[in-house]
């Protein structure tokens, strides 16, 4: 009987830590683009583990050209974690579509052994690298530029454990691969870079099996305007502030412009953490953008609808609202209004004409 590697043994332990916690994925309910993106990126990884392996590779020959294309996309389904996860949506199907055709012709070569001049398969592998790569730096990029939006500490925590271990790790392999394209990495780097998983997924397993809904489900935002539950123990200070809060919104407060809810919690003279708590505990929003927006946006709305304010350029009512900028103000609108601002009050306008005849 043959006697396994030190590393095939390790590799074997890996996988069977991160099909578990693929199947703790798939078995929740809440948050399901999180959950159903977080398991495919686990089997992506075990695929990984299994394709680069000779002892592994080839054991498995019926289902040999899934695992290998699955194994081509660690880069792509880590993205897709990503943005599932910190911005709690899917992406565009375009985008799905483009991560799965960039490595097609890949898998093409490697399933039906197509016979291609080594210099183009370099070329192309060092190009399919380098789009990997692209990949891995947007979703460090998604983790790191939300974290300051983030609402809740758990889940910013995670982007920080997510940049410094998944994701950079990530970039590692890729890397690898790069220099050493058409060539064997020497067995001390491979034995690292599975060890490195290896600690890599035990410390993924602990924080994931114990995630509470609320990290993966987007909390609902409220309309503004509706009521808010009161508290059942009355006079606390997060009672008093959060009074505080919504009366200074009501004021307008939230047309200030670059508003960071570090201002505001300078401006109520209470602790940031404690802000981030109660607007996403008790006011019910994921990030702070979705709080700032629901009343800006309320206000374009009525604005834009408004006959008086028909030759007022958008431009104008974004920059009063407090944006910086047309784009940020066009894209908050559509996401709560499935409309532009134009076409908005194009739409309100006319309906206003008609009522008017």
């Amino acid at each position: 009987m043959e006697t396994l590697s030190l590393e095939t043994a390790v590799r074997l332990i890996v996988i069977g830590q991160q099909l578990l916690i693929a199947a703790v994925f798939l078995a929740g309910s809440d948050g399901r683009a999180a959950r159903v993106s977080g398991a495919f990126f686990m089997l992506s990884v075990v695929a990984y583990m299994y394709t680069s392996d000779d002892a592994l590779a080839g054991t498995l020959p019926l289902i040999d050209p899934v695992i290998a294309l699955l194994s081509m996309m660690v880069p792509y389904l880590l993205w897709l974690f990503a943005r599932a996860v910190f911005e709690g949506q899917w992406p565009t199907p375009l985008w799905i579509y483009a991560a799965l055709l960039a490595g097609l012709p890949a898998w093409i070569i490697h399933v039906g052994q197509v016979s291609v001049d080594p210099t183009i398969r370099n070329g192309a592998d060092v190009v399919f690298r380098v789009a990997e790569l692209s990949i891995v730096a947007h979703a460090l990029w998604i983790a790191v530029n939300g974290r300051p939006d983030d609402l809740l500490e758990r889940r910013r925590a995670f982007r920080l454990f997510f940049v410094g271990i998944i994701s950079l790790q990530a970039a590692a392999v890729i890397l690898v691969e790069l220099v050493f394209t058409g060539t064997t990495p020497p067995g001390w780097l491979t034995l690292l870079n599975v060890l490195v998983i290896a600690a890599m997924t035990i410390g993924l397993a602990i924080p994931m099996l114990r995630l509470s809904a609320q990290f993966f489900e987007p909390a609902t935002s409220p309309e503004v305007g509706d009521d808010v539950a009161e508290p059942e123990h009355p006079g606390t200070a997060e009672d008093i502030y959060r009074d505080k809060l919504l009366q200074l919104m009501d004021d307008g407060y939230y047309r200030e412009t670059g508003l960071t809810i570090s201002m505001l919690a300078n401006r109520l003279n209470y602790p940031e953490h404690q802000l981030r708590r109660l607007i996403n505990g008790r006011l019910g929003y994921r990030n702070f953008s979705a709080f700032l927006n629901d009343y800006r946006i309320d206000d374009a709305k009525a604005a834009l609808a408004n006959a008086e304010q028909a030759r007022t350029p958008v431009l104008t009512i974004a920059l009063n609202l407090g944006y910086a900028s047309l784009g940020p103000f066009n894209r908050a609108f559509k996401a709560s209004t499935d409309m532009t601002p134009t076409e908005y009050r194009r739409r309100n306008l006319g309906r206003l004409s008609a009522d008017s005849e």
